[in-house]
């Protein structure tokens, strides 16, 4: 059994020809300083998991344009429909400022181009027939409208058969006219949590004056109010504007001036789907998709909207309620913190991801080309993050624990437990440095993810490097003879690797195949779905310690297995993601992944034999060697 789980690897085994690491004097000091700079990374994950766990709700928002559209193709009153869709879980409602229209539309003000105005009165020379005109139904509507905007001034009244007609420069009737006071307040008092969205038009004056008391608000178009025009004294009244609402970071649309908007002060996560992208998937598809992004992405707000039907809808709501259940997150109006970890932990959580790069360049067989490595990964990792020193040591932590426990041993399957253990212990350093407010909302994570899972191997790959004078390696390498197979093989690595790294992420520039997709979903629906990348490296880097493979295959293993190591440290990367979930992410794929790995290693050795002895086949070695005469 001990051979099983261990097997030494063949004698000529390309694991033999890898130099050994260099020893050096310091390392038990530098284990040592990382092993004590633990405590503080330690204490960090054990307030964020708490912090976590106190965030655990969400608001169910409805887009009520949307639902309105619903219920006048079903025939029904959107109130009626929206109370109902309310017993199955929405909690909230979205929330558009009117424009002038909806005067029109309400009966309050009658609207006619000057064109039309000045046929209807002939000979009327007061009448501009390239304007606008708009009269009151409801008295005192129109005057209170255009007080709004900064060309009131030229909104000239015209008196036409006893009534009062106000003349615009503009078409008014798509400018925004602020809030449906009495709309809100009627939502607020069947507990609904509202969400207001405001237009933002440099045209009206005083932007965000007349903003209703609702708990959050969630801006149009791909700007802040006070950006569009470049107005930082304007971008300053918004700030202040918003009291005590919370503004709304809407998925994958980060809105330019949000950021400077809440530097001191928090934002609610909010998860959408394009409407024509959800209308091509099925009910169950999209409960999947908002349960995950409120189970592993903290999305506090969930801005849904109805399907073509109400069947599906209900359909939908009844899914994804269930589902949130089975995640223990409750449906409520969500108080939206900031997380705020202890600077004196970080720093002294430092000392881990320093201690271990540089005992990373000390143990290369090369020790000075490994200090010279380790400080460009420093000074690197550093300038990517603007000389910030969290989010700098974060991507050390990242690239240096993956590679660390592979420099130090690389000789037989049991090692794969080292270099695991080490990247387990990067998590804790990676987490502590690298989460802080903007990080967890999704908006400053630290710069170089995606490197996250390429210079690992780099750096392990340096580290093969003979223990000899660099030139003559580098004479060696450049005079090695090539073969037509090697570069396909290297054309082949070079296509996985590269698939690998684009499909990095929760949106990735490589899609995924339709059986894929159902696979995945399944298995977040059922499970917190492990990351494939993980899934299929730990049992590739299982299978090159082993050294069952011929050649240079052992080599391509061993690194190709190093993108499981690496995954691990890409998936804390993703702080919005709880770190319990994280957490739970990577042992699943730990634990498969070293189930298939001793599997993979077993298939391999009986597939070899079996290459090599079915037959009398034996490797093209002449007859009378193979009898031995």
């Amino acid at each position: 059994m001990t051979n099983f789980i261990n097997p030494p690897p063949p004698p000529d085994s390309a694991l033999s020809r890898i130099p050994l690491p260099t020893r050096s004097r310091f390392q038990p000091l530098l284990l040592g300083v990382l092993a004590l700079s633990l405590i503080p990374a330690g204490w960090l994950a054990v307030s964020r998991v708490q912090f976590e766990n106190s965030e655990k709700n969400v608001a169910l928002v409805m887009d009520y344009p949307a639902l309105s559209q619903q219920a006048k193709e079903t025939g029904q009153d959107p109130n009626e429909l929206l109370l109902h869709y309310k017993t199955l879980g929405v909690n909230g409602v979205a929330v558009y400022e009117d424009v002038v229209a909806s005067t029109i539309q309400r009966g309050q003000t009658y609207f006619l181009s000057g064109a039309e105005l000045a046929a209807r009165n002939p000979g009327n020379t007061a009448i501009n027939p390239e304007w606008s005109y708009m009269t009151d139904i409801v008295p005192g509507v129109v005057e209170k409208l255009r007080a709004r905007y900064n060309f009131a001034q030229n909104v000239k009244p015209v008196n036409i058969g006893g009534k009062t007609w106000f003349g615009w420069p503009v078409d008014p009737r798509f400018l925004p006219a602020g809030p449906d006071t009495a709309q809100i307040d009627r939502l607020k008092s069947e507990g609904f949590v509202v969400v207001y969205r405001p237009y933002a038009d440099q045209r009206v004056l005083n932007e965000g004056a007349d903003w209703p008391d609702v708990p959050f608000i969630s801006f149009t178009g791909s700007e802040v109010m006070g950006i569009g025009n470049r107005d930082p004294d304007k971008l300053a009244a918004i700030k202040a504007r918003l009291g005590n609402r919370v503004p709304t970071i809407i998925e994958n649309t980060l809105q330019k001036g949000l950021d400077t908007l809440i530097e001191d002060r928090t934002a609610a996560r909010m998860f959408s789907l394009n409407p024509s992208w959800q209308n091509s998937l099925f009910p169950e598809e999209v409960a999947s998709k908002y349960a995950l992004a409120a189970r592993e992405r903290t999305q506090r707000i969930l801005y849904l909207r109805p399907f073509k039907t109400q069947a599906e809808t209900e359909t939908f709501l009844k899914r994804f309620t269930e589902q949130l259940s089975r995640s223990h997150i409750t449906i409520t109006q969500p108080v939206i913190r900031n997380y705020e970890p202890s600077s004196l932990l970080r720093w002294l959580s430092i000392l881990g991801p320093l201690s271990a790069l540089l005992l990373l360049g000390l143990s290369y067989p090369l020790p000075r080309l490994g200090l010279i490595v380790a400080g460009l990964a420093l000074l690197g990792a550093l300038g990517l993050n603007g000389g910030q020193p969290f989010p700098g040591m974060a991507l050390v932590a990242a690239i240096t624990f993956p590679s660390l426990g592979l420099v130090l041993r690389r000789r037989r399957m049991t090692d794969w437990f080292v270099a695991t253990a080490f990247s387990l212990l990067g998590v804790l350093f990676v987490s502590a440095l690298g989460t802080d407010k903007n990080s967890m909302l999704g908006l400053d994570p630290f710069s170089g993810v995606g490197l996250t899972l390429v210079l690992p191997i780099g750096l392990v790959l340096l580290s093969f490097l003979p223990r000899q004078d660099i030139r003559r390696t580098a004479a060696e390498l450049y005079a090695l003879p090539i073969r037509v197979g090697d570069v396909a093989v290297m054309v082949l690595v070079a296509a996985v690797f590269s698939l690998a790294v684009l499909r990095r992420g929760n949106t990735s520039s490589v899609g995924v195949s339709p059986a894929e997709a159902k696979i995945r979903q399944d298995l977040q629906d059922a499970i917190i779905r492990p990351r494939f990348k993980e899934v299929f490296g730990h049992p590739l880097l299982l299978l090159g310690l082993s050294g069952v493979l011929p050649g240079y295959f052992t080599i391509l293993s061993l690194l190709g297995g190093l993108v499981g190591q690496a995954s691990i440290l890409n998936t804390f990367s993703h702080f919005h993601t709880p770190l319990l979930i994280s957490a739970t992410r990577a042992f699943i794929g730990l634990g498969a992944g070293l189930v298939f790995g001793y599997v993979t290693v077993w298939i391999a050795r009986t597939v070899l034999r079996l290459w090599h002895s079915y037959g009398g086949w034996n490797g093209g070695r002449p007859a009378l060697e193979k009898s031995g005469a």
